[in-house]
């Protein structure tokens, strides 16, 4: 989720492969990044399934395979080819402020992806890439997007991985013909506040706690606590875990939960509260320094020792770098892993080793098929118009590094199985061990139930 998951840090790209580059980017190192993530609690989101190469990580038997990695076009339909030779597009990522260390990694994906479309014969187009830095911020992000739409002429906007700036980005675009698609996370963007031009290519909060929810009820327990920062993301989260579970009928008690301020520093209360509860699991849909800090307390009070603890970013490179020992027989949910054998993953991990030396977590990975999907669309669109586009990239089933993924056509969201597994010892850090797979057609909510009206 940082820089390129512990490796290439400041690696240099090239204005080859139709990159402009704006202003120089400062990724931070593994080692870095750990260190700040421990004490400053300045990332907002964590690259779920992220690994450095010597991980012990290993695919259960529900990872489902997708097509030969070395044919992208087994799912690829209507290529009727594009009527551009060359395609302005936008692509946001912070660059500075608190989530810069994950924008490094969401870029380096999506110069991939630019890499990908410029130099393969399955597109008759190539695309000129702008990037701009969102400086983690939602008026600076919309400052960026205007900027690429209107000063530079980019019918084509990705990116903007905080939900605050994805937000933000939809709504400029909503009144505009302009197909964003987006790599953030928020429930919203896709739900209520969604809008015809608007596709998401992250898996949504929804989707992954479905992955959490579902392991607690076949292999946990009963009676669940929940931990997460009183913010958007952990207000979201609790709204989904208790939706899943009311919405399968799991016989799970949530018997209680803590909401701390974001950067709370002593988790005493909170710790005392689960420890003396009837609680037998402990979800943690927690991101960043907050999960760290909790985690390493926890610890420390002998909590993990009495209970199972399931999150949705423990899975970090990040995280189990920080938690050393403290990770190891946590469980979480993730939405990607560089050793799964889907779709087109083995090709995209090895060009990824090629170009950054290190192995590509959940934000590098969301960063090159946003690039590759909305691209795709464009070809089977047979012209660059935005609104041709959009219109073909709904339902439109694309070969991602995580199979065959539409754009479902109610609410533009991705199709995506969400996986659940637990931290084993490894050689430098804590490595992986995947367990379970909910299929994207089983994680994702219901049309009815989102809000969107498309």
């Amino acid at each position: 989720m940082h820089g390129s998951d512990g490796t290439a840090a400041g690696a240099e790209e090239s204005d080859t492969q139709g990159v402009r580059r704006r202003r120089a980017l400062r990724y931070l190192g593994g080692g870095a990044l750990a260190a700040t993530l421990g004490t400053a609690g300045c990332v907002q989101q964590a690259d779920d399934g992220g690994n450095t190469p010597t991980d012990t990580t290993t695919g259960g038997g529900d990872t489902e395979t997708g097509s030969d990695p070395g044919d992208d076009t087994a799912t690829q339909t209507g290529t009727e080819g594009s009527d551009a030779e060359a395609v302005t597009m936008g692509v946001l990522v912070p660059e500075s402020g608190p989530s810069a260390p994950l924008g490094g990694a969401q870029r380096q994906g999506a110069e991939l992806g630019v890499q990908y479309v410029n130099g393969s014969d399955e597109f008759d187009f190539t695309i000129d890439a702008v990037f701009e830095d969102t400086q983690t911020d939602p008026s600076t992000g919309l400052q960026r997007a205007q900027s690429v739409v209107e000063d530079d002429g980019a019918d084509y906007v990705v990116g903007a991985l905080e939900s605050s700036v994805a937000l933000a980005v939809a709504d400029y675009v909503s009144d505009r013909d302009v197909v964003y698609t987006s790599g953030a996370a928020t429930i919203e963007l896709t739900g209520e506040s969604c809008n015809e031009n608007t596709f998401r290519t992250e898996t949504n909060a929804a989707q992954q706690m479905a992955g959490l929810v579902d392991f607690v009820a076949s292999d946990l327990g009963s009676n669940l606590w929940i931990h997460t920062t009183d913010d958007t993301y952990g207000n979201s989260a609790v709204a989904q875990i208790e939706r899943r579970i009311d919405a399968q009928g799991f016989d799970i008690d949530v018997v209680g939960q803590t909401m701390p301020d974001k950067g709370t520093s002593n988790y005493g209360p909170q710790i005392s509260n689960i420890s003396n509860s009837e609680a037998d699991v402990l979800a943690l849909p927690d991101t960043g320094a907050d999960l760290i800090n909790f985690m390493k307390q926890a610890s420390s009070a002998g909590l993990t020792d009495e209970i199972d603890v399931i999150g949705t970013a423990i899975f970090a490179q990040v995280s189990r770098q920080a938690l050393g020992s403290d990770a190891v027989g946590a469980y979480s949910s993730t939405l990607y892993n560089h050793a799964l054998e889907t779709g087109d993953n083995r090709a995209f991990v090895d060009a990824y080793r090629d170009e950054y030396d290190g192995v590509p977590g959940s934000f590098a990975r969301v960063g090159y098929d946003m690039v590759r999907m909305t691209a795709r669309g464009i070809q089977d669109a047979g012209t660059s118009d935005p609104v041709d586009v959009r219109n073909a990239l709904e339902g439109l089933d694309v070969t991602t590094a995580l199979g065959a993924t539409p754009f479902r056509e109610c609410d533009h969201q991705a199709v995506n199985p969400v996986w659940t597994g637990q931290v084993v010892e490894g050689e430098e850090i804590p490595g992986i061990e995947l367990l379970n797979q909910v299929a994207g057609d089983d994680a994702i909510r219901p049309c009815e139930e989102t809000g969107c009206r498309l």
